[in-house]
């Protein structure tokens, strides 16, 4: 069932193909404990019948609403494949929602049933007044709530029907988005989206039955729906579910499962990546300078193609487990120089680009084409153009980023007119700056919501400043922003500001609990980095703050959450 014979082939077919051929092989697990549990292939099928089989008989009909609100686990697997199996429509929740996020989306959707875990009983307990088209609550844990039906109990009378048929223009699943600029909108995505998504994926990540997947973002990001469930799944793999985002935690289950392929973000790797970095400062002076030498050595072969990474770092692979095979970036832009080391160390990073409206993946690098700094090449069958971002500003190689072809969504639930702001004459417009190279490849430079605009009309990424200042080993995070300016001839019009979290462990001991001071060295090191930069881009004034910067469920920071809640209390209003 490859990409060629997608359109007849329904999800169904693929939970059936999936149960047959890896029978009673782990699915999906996670530690707990000292321990392993799972549930097989197998058992996934049986229990996704049952669950569906429940879901019919609660009065879900075909295309209702059914949420999921747990952390990821593999309930969460099972819960979906058993909403896909009644032809109901998925709506995925982040788990990180604040109690009028869940309440806002559970009655946008109007969710019959939600599925959730023992974690989140008592808020939802304590919102259900407020819920009129929630019928029923299913919990992935034990519980002695007569209104709440255990996920365990259900199983289907011998001879009973326990799915619907489906076909590939059927709704799928509908994701809220974040919020970070605004009310939450519901993507609605089809079966034909999600297919198309999961075939292009093993295609280019090259998935198989010998993969140890290990999957660390929330499932309600669809990268790791698509990419880290599905696609894993129909090949075979093995999925092992994480619960911290901690380097430590996630590094120890890499080496314990011997992890092949992983899903992650920029942040995760920036953190790997200060790890090595920070134990090869620790070695001895002469053992240092050998592993900076191969480094640059193994830098310059790359030039010609040459890879010789793995060899030369087997001390490095050993600690993620031995046998990694790729790491896939995405949600945010990846450091280069981040990139760059790792390729040189020996492992393969497949940056790529997406939206949740794009189900989501459009470009990806893959083993045999990818590009330092690009987030690849498109997807065979997603054509995009770049257009000038805005009517009347001069010819450039740069602008707004318009996709078309089978991953865009159908549009925004019950929001016709969002729909309309971004599908235009069958392209779908991002909303992200970028341009191609002459070989295809896509660089992203900035989103137009982020955009800075100065009082002399000069325009501003934050992205691109952020990239330059990030490479100080002083500045652990930080948001750039534009602020009004209070002060000279450019009272009232924008200036670049940036919101600084210091990396505390960078600076000497007497300076670590100093503000003052790691204001004063933080503000060198800007200066030196701004060299790097044009003049209009340098940052105006910082501030800094001395704790984790708000972010999304997949470590996205919200720039209108720092502007809002952060600038605002540090000018006193």
């Amino acid at each position: 069932m490859r990409k060629a014979s997608l359109k007849n082939v329904t999800i169904i077919e693929l939970l059936v193909a999936i149960n047959r051929r890896f029978s009673d092989i782990p699915a999906v697990r996670i530690k707990r404990g000292d321990a392993f549990e799972s549930i097989s292939y197998i058992e996934l099928g049986r229990r996704t019948s049952d669950t569906s089989y429940a879901l019919i008989h609660m009065g879900v009909e075909r295309g209702d609403r059914v949420a999921i609100l747990s952390e990821s686990r593999p309930e969460w697997s099972l819960a979906f494949f058993s909403i896909v199996s009644c032809a109901g429509i998925t709506v995925p929740m982040d788990a990180k929602l604040s109690d009028a996020e869940i309440e806002f989306i559970l009655n946008d959707a109007q969710a019959k049933c939600l599925f959730t875990s023992a974690h989140y009983l008592e808020r939802i307990k304590a919102l259900r007044p407020r819920l009129p088209a929630l019928k029923h609550v299913i919990s992935f844990d034990d519980t002695a709530d007569t209104a709440v039906h255990a996920i365990k109990d259900f199983k289907v009378p011998a001879g009973e029907v326990a799915h619907r048929d489906i076909q590939p223009d059927d709704v799928a699943i509908i994701v809220y988005t974040s919020g970070t600029t605004g009310v939450a909108k519901g993507v609605v995505l089809t079966f034909k989206n999600l297919l198309f998504e999961v075939m292009s994926l093993n295609d280019y990540v090259e998935f198989s039955s010998k993969d140890q997947f290990l999957s660390i973002l929330p499932l309600n990001h669809m990268l790791e729906l698509t990419g880290g469930l599905i696609a894993p799944l129909y090949t075979g793999a093995c999925i092992t579910y994480c619960d911290s985002i901690k380097p430590t935690t996630i590094i120890k289950l890499m080496q314990e499962t011997g992890t092949t392929t992983m899903i992650c973000v920029p942040l995760i790797l920036k953190m790997f990546h200060g790890g090595i970095i920070k134990k090869a400062e620790a070695l001895p002076e002469a053992k240092k300078r050998m592993f900076y030498r191969m480094l640059a050595f193994s830098k310059f072969l790359l030039n010609f193609n040459i890879r010789i990474g793995k060899l030369i770092f087997k001390e490095v692979h050993r600690q993620f487990g031995g046998n990694l095979r790729c790491f896939v970036s995405g949600g945010a832009p990846l450091d280069p120089a981040v990139e760059e080391d790792f390729s040189a160390m020996g492992f393969n990073v497949l940056q790529g680009y997406g939206l949740t409206e794009t189900s989501p993946v459009i470009t990806v690098n893959t083993f045999k084409e990818r590009k330092y700094g690009s987030v690849g090449i498109p997807l065979k069958g997603v054509t995009i153009k770049i257009v000038p971002a805005a009517e009347g500003e001069p010819e450039s190689k740069e602008g707004e980023i318009l996709v078309q072809g089978p991953n865009v969504m159908r549009g925004y639930y019950r929001n016709q007119e969002k729909t309309d702001e971004v599908i235009k004459n069958g392209w779908f417009h991002t909303g992200d700056i970028g341009y191609q190279d002459k070989e295809g490849f896509l660089f992203i430079t900035g989103r137009i919501k982020n955009m800075i605009v100065l009082g002399g009309g000069k325009k501003v990424h934050p992205e691109e400043v952020e990239e330059v200042m990030s490479k100080s080993p002083l500045i652990k995070e930080m948001c750039v922003l534009g602020r009004k300016a209070t002060e000279g001839l450019k009272a009232g019009t924008e200036e670049v500001f940036a919101v600084i979290v210091p990396n505390k462990d960078a600076f000497a001991s007497e300076a670590r609990d100093n503000p003052e001071q790691i204001k004063t060295l933080i503000s060198a090191e800007l200066a030196g980095l701004s060299e790097q930069l044009a003049e209009y881009k340098k940052i105006a004034a910082f501030m800094l703050y001395f704790d984790e910067l708000p972010k999304t469920a997949t470590r996205k920071i919200k720039r209108k959450e720092v502007l809002e809640k952060i600038v605002s209390i540090a000018q006193g209003s």
